[in-house]
């Protein structure tokens, strides 16, 4: 007598196990592959966006409390051939003054800073990168998958920032450049730059350069199919360096 076999069905795949806010915070800068594919499938940037935030307004703090504002203007002027020019020909008494009121300015700006950069930058910083894997990447995806991936992917910058929190206060006033706050990066390192060369060696900062590598991870996260991980570093890499010449042009002809 033919016995007849009853196939097992295949076992129902496990849920993917969700990534808390902090595990994602974490993960991202340990296990950014995994951690950004659970990005991918959820997309949110509030909790990233909250601290890197709160760090920029402790940074910012930080700062108009310890520089050097005068100094700090003295040489801003002096970088700039237009700026410089016109404040050489003032009286020495309006060319202090006009040294205190540009070192006012620059302290509120900095303070102002920690509320709305990040904000700011990463809606400007996602639009160019999302425009770029759109249009020679294809990948598929949204805007919102694309800022979740920009905000994570700037998480070590905010660890910058939060490093140079109590630097900060252990560096002499006079020492304090608040546009390069941390020596993760050559310029800092070499504080007699002057002009368009500042900006490259500012841009190769070890933070900024981890901040690249999990651009391209995350976004090769969200479509590997359509942005293998090399195709992701190609693009991620070119938009890189076309916003360094461009940066670096502008410096180069004001300075």
């Amino acid at each position: 007598m033919a016995t007849t076999t009853v196939g097992v069905p295949d076992p129902a795949p496990q849920p993917q196990q969700k990534i808390s806010n902090l595990g994602r915070i974490v993960g991202v800068l340990f296990s950014p592959k995994s951690t950004f594919e659970d990005i991918a499938r959820r997309p949110s940037w509030i909790a990233p966006m909250i601290l890197m935030t709160l760090i920029a307004i402790g940074l910012g703090f930080s700062l108009a409390q310890r520089a050097d504002w005068v100094q700090v203007s003295k040489d801003q002027i002096a970088k700039n051939k237009f700026a410089s020019r016109q404040i050489d020909q003032l009286p020495d008494d309006q060319k202090a003054r006009a040294y205190e009121q540009s070192a006012q300015r620059s302290k509120i700006i900095r303070e102002v800073r920690g509320f709305i950069g990040w904000p700011l930058l990463l809606v400007i910083v996602t639009g160019i990168y999302f425009g770029a894997f759109k249009l020679l990447g294809g990948i598929r995806t949204n805007f919102k998958t694309a800022f979740a991936i920009v905000t994570f992917a700037h998480l070590p910058a905010a660890l910058r920032e939060l490093l140079a929190i109590p630097v900060t206060f252990l560096r002499d006033p006079a020492s304090i450049d608040p546009e390069n706050f941390l020596a993760s990066n050559p310029a800092a390192m070499l504080p007699d730059l002057s002009g368009w060369q500042v900006v490259p060696l500012t841009v190769l900062d070890i933070f900024g350069i981890w901040c690249v590598i999990l651009l391209a991870i995350g976004f090769s996260a969200a479509d590997p199919k359509k942005v293998p991980l090399a195709k992701s570093f190609g693009i991620v890499l070119s938009v890189w360096f076309s916003i360094l010449l461009f940066f670096t042009g502008i410096v180069w002809v004001f300075s």
